[in-house]
């Protein structure tokens, strides 16, 4: 066979399709589009999403390098930093603390600091810059607001630097001031000059200062690589080219916040795409079928000048690959706008305190425009093959439907009923309508999915996790939501509760007061851990915990009167009595948290003995909880391996054990006269105003909480489902559409033999309202059971959720589908009846 080179009339012959079908194109288009955005905005997401966790982790770290080498002196300090695969260095030297007693609660690290520690350090100068004299220095704005001192340069204040070995008292000059969130971790920094640490520090020796633990005088080089990727193989191999052992870190940024850490992270962006290119799919697909279906005797005719099967396929992917071009720039355009919108929406919900990190790393586009194509190639390659396997002389006899077997004769003795016809008519080509239904049901489900998601969120349930009355103060340094943070434990004393009750309106107040103890492990506990620590590759936690010795720590909690309606929800052994727990000589405990993923045991049940500490007293456990219970009264942290214990406050408030510090008072809620609740507010919100520890919180505003995060909720999920309801009506339409247009000439013949433009226009409506019948008995049945599977598991893993199933979304959606379906089915039979019976019977000819 002689080979020609006949690519250009191909792809002429492609052009020339395109040109001839131009309302498919559009409906292409926009499906390629639509699910290109929905892509691309999911991608836009999951990348900035994943900035933002690991830029707040690196502000909680201190700066964005990749890793550090720690307490260096200066000869292993020159030798790390010359290293070639040292991208970039900052260096800070260790000088001591402020030990000024305004500071007491409050630690605050001096450093001396060059320029690229600045730079990479999130240390935003408001005003001047890092000191060059001995008599000055840096510092925060929180830590000028403690001295009192003026947001200006040249303010001058009095510290003490406590260096290990002496206390320097001087008066400093601010050269520079930053801002900095006080419950970072790392913002308890100052700044000091070379030319101080060279007059007070550089007689101490960096070696010994290390031995002892004071780390004066000794620098810390952190370090930029190239990129991310093996930062601790990087960092290990610069130690053993140097030939050096020194203590080293890697940022956590780049390896505990990473949404690749754990593939949970990623379920939900997946399912996303999946959805959409589902959907994209069943639309694309079923246009270019419809397409090759309607178009196969031009096909067939091709064939039988000489064009090859692969040159046929290849027709149909150029046009593919034509359509999928022009409409990526728009879908990716759109698409990241649409991420950006959403992505502080999505980050409100999260505990994400740092701000909107926005992400526009080239493999958004480049994983977005992928996804993109492979739904295009998929749905357009099995038309091509369909294209390509049909012989000539089936082409020029192709009407529309396949016929297999023997065709049946039906018989009636009072004539053809149009319901009849209308039904037969659907089932004529089981695929398309198999698309069509698919591609409709697949919005119906996802749409009550998440208005079952949503509905099944309980504004009670979410208010008993966190308030019990009307306001609650709550100890900040204690309650760990976003972990614990310096500051004085007992500023939320019984003298403040004190002040609190005093205030008019205010009916009575509820502390909840706490004690972090430890518990040696008896037998009881061994008996629950020794299994797990047979398992293979037992944490060295659970081995050192059970060596001899060994100890778990117990949160034990006091309870005002006012909190006992809450302990006897979630009880999983005994039951609660309110009188018996007022005696004191009962406890309720929760399940112990252990070492494997969502394991929970209890080491003790109801009648069991436990004695806290050493002051001998011994309480019968009464009842056993789950391990969150009563987690408006908690610290909302818990041990590992450890439980909690609730007992009545006089019992906390004795010395248990003796010898001890006043237990800490966790929280004071407010229970007051509904007609003064504003006044109440005020006057609570003067006095919790006076301090960072304290906070100061109303039902309202945690309903408000909870609103805002249905609100987010709704506009994400109901959005993702319009874009699918959309591709689905749009595929709907399409389908509709060209098979009354393909069944034209059938429908002349009709006419011709005494059918009315009545009755052809009822018949349609018939096949309409059969759509609607078909989708609506997919979705209220095996539609229901996903919907009831999916929503259920999701609900399971949110907190405070009750699930609902609701019917509301399926019965919403069916005068929809009607309107929609009567709609089409006019603008349809408007589009044929335009043409005579005897042009468009000519057309056979």
């Amino acid at each position: 066979m002689i080979s020609t080179n006949n690519r250009k009339t191909i792809a002429a012959l492609a052009k020339k399709s395109l040109k001839a079908n131009r309302a498919r194109n559009f409906t292409i288009i926009c499906a390629i589009v639509l699910t290109t955005v929905l892509i691309t905005a999911v991608f836009t997401m999951a990348l900035s999403i994943n900035k933002s966790m690991q830029h707040a982790q690196m502000q909680t770290t201190g700066s964005d390098y990749h890793g550090s080498f720690k307490y260096l002196n200066p000869a292993e300090l020159e030798k790390l930093k010359n290293h070639p695969s040292i991208k970039e260095y900052g260096v800070f030297l260790k000088v001591g603390d402020i030990s000024t007693s305004l500071f007491k609660n409050n630690r605050v690290e001096v450093l001396r600091v060059d320029e690229n520690y600045v730079k990479h350090g999130f240390i935003n100068f408001i005003a001047g810059g890092l000191p060059s004299r001995v008599d000055e220095i840096v510092l925060n704005t929180w830590a000028l607001d403690m001295l009192g001192a003026k947001h200006e340069l040249g303010q001058i204040v009095k510290l003490d630097i406590d260096t290990g070995e002496k206390v320097i008292s001087q008066d400093f000059k601010i050269s520079g001031f930053y801002e900095t969130d006080q419950n970072l971790a790392m913002s308890g920094l100052a700044f000091v000059s070379e030319a101080f640490t060279q007059k007070n520090i550089s007689q101490i020796d960096p070696d010994l200062s290390e031995a002892t633990g004071s780390y004066v005088n000794t620098s810390d080089l952190a370090v930029m690589f190239n990129n991310s990727y093996n930062i601790e193989k990087k960092v290990q191999k610069i130690l053993a080219d140097t030939g050096l052992d020194v203590p080293y870190g890697v940022n956590p940024a780049y390896t505990s916040v990473s949404l690749s850490e754990n593939l949970v992270n990623i379920i939900p962006y997946a399912v996303v795409i999946l959805i959409t290119m589902l959907s994209g799919y069943l639309l694309i697909y079923n246009i270019f079928f419809i397409s090759v279906v309607r178009d196969v005797k031009f096909y067939g005719l091709l064939k039988t000048i000489g064009t090859t099967p692969r040159q046929l396929k290849k027709i149909i992917s150029i046009q593919a690959r034509s359509l999928y071009l022009v409409a990526l720039p728009f879908g990716l355009g759109f698409g990241y706008l649409l991420g950006l919108l959403v992505l502080p929406m999505a980050n409100s919900i999260s505990s994400n305190t740092s701000g909107n990190v926005y992400s526009a790393s080239p493999w958004i586009f480049i994983g977005a425009a992928a996804f993109s194509f492979m739904t295009v190639w998929i749905a357009a390659s099995k038309p091509g093959r369909m294209a390509s396997r049909t012989s000539p002389v089936e082409a020029v006899k192709f009407a529309g439907v396949s016929s297999i077997g023997k065709r049946k004769t039906k018989k009636s003795k009072h004539g053809a009923k149009l319901h009849n016809m209308a039904f037969s008519n659907l089932l004529r080509s089981k695929k398309k309508l198999i698309l069509m239904l698919s591609s409709l049901s697949l919005s119906i489900i996802l749409f009550s999915t998440i208005f079952t998601v949503i509905s099944s969120l309980d504004v009670n349930k979410y208010l008993r996790a966190f308030i019990s009355g009307d306001f609650v103060v709550q100890n900040e340094v204690l309650v760990s939501i976003r972990g614990a943070r310096d500051g004085d434990p007992y500023k939320l004393s019984e003298e403040f509760a004190n002040n609190l009750s005093k205030i008019d309106g205010v009916e009575s107040v509820d502390k909840v007061y706490y004690r972090y103890v430890p518990y040696p492990v008896d037998d009881a506990v061994r008996a629950i851990l020794e299994p797990s620590a047979a398992a293979a590759d037992p944490h060295p936690y659970l081995l050192s915990t059970l060596d001899k010795g060994g100890m778990i720590y117990i949160k034990l909690y006091g309870l005002d009167p006012g909190w006992y309606d809450l302990l006897d929800k979630d009880i999983i052994e005994g039951e609660f009595n309110r009188q018996k727990f007022s005696s004191g000589k009962y406890v309720i405990i929760t399940e112990a948290n252990l070492m494997e993923e969502d394991s929970y045991r209890s080491y003790y049940h109801p009648g069991d003995t436990i004695t806290f500490g050493k002051s001998g007293k011994s309480y019968e456990v009464m009842a056993v909880l789950k391990n969150d219970a009563v987690y408006a009264a908690t610290t909302k942290a818990f041990s590992v391996l450890g439980y909690n214990a609730f007992l009545p406050a006089p019992e906390l408030q004795k010395e248990i054990p003796q010898g001890t510090d006043p237990a800490y008072i966790v929280s004071a809620t407010l229970h007051v006269d509904p007609t003064k609740l504003d006044q109440v507010e005020q006057a609570a919100k003067a006095l919790t105003d006076s301090t960072n520890e304290l906070t100061l919180k109303s039902r309202e505003d945690y309903k408000e909480e909870l609103g805002g995060f249905i609100r987010i909720f709704q506009t994400i999920g109901y959005s993702l489902s319009l874009v699918i309801a959309l591709i689905g009506v749009l595929n709907y339409v399409n389908t509709v559409l060209t098979g009354v247009i393909s069944r034209r000439n059938e429908f002349a013949m009709l006419e011709s033999i005494g059918m009315t433009k009545k009755q052809l226009k009822r018949m349609l409506i018939y096949e309409g309202l059969y759509n609607v019948l078909c989708t609506v008995l997919i979705t209220s049945t095996l539609g229901v059971l996903l919907t009831y599977k999916i929503s259920k598991s999701i609900t399971e893993v949110i907190a405070f959720t009750v699930f609902r199933m609701s019917w509301l979304p399926f019965i919403f959606t069916v005068p929809v589908m009607l309107i929609i379906a009567f709609a089409v089915t006019l603008r349809a039979y408007k589009t044929i009846s335009q043409a005579t019976i005897v042009e468009r019977l000519r057309e056979i000819e």
